[in-house]
């Protein structure tokens, strides 16, 4: 709810700013794959490992266009219980 909140307020005030939130999916402790994906898909489930997440953090953060986005980041190739309905999503892609 926290969390929540505070995006809520970044989008909301910060418009002169420029920001961008990356929710990663369930965390895990292994070596990067690198085959991780930032979506703008809400509603992405999955795992990913923290080095993927911050090698994606990295990038968007030196991309023009994710400025001012909520990006879902998420490993397709890592299977879990949340992911089983093998849905599909959109990977967003960065300048």
């Amino acid at each position: 709810a926290a969390k929540t909140k505070a995006e809520n307020v970044l989008i909301k005030y910060y418009t002169n700013m420029n920001w961008t939130i990356v929710r990663p999916g369930g965390l895990k402790t292994e070596p990067m794959t690198g085959t991780a994906i930032l979506t703008e898909d809400n509603l992405a489930i999955g795992s990913i490992h923290r080095e993927d997440v911050a090698d994606l953090v990295v990038k968007a953060l030196n991309s023009g266009n994710t400025e001012r986005k909520v990006l879902s980041a998420i490993d397709l190739g890592i299977s879990s219980a949340a992911n089983a309905g093998e849905k599909t999503v959109e990977e967003f892609v960065m300048a």
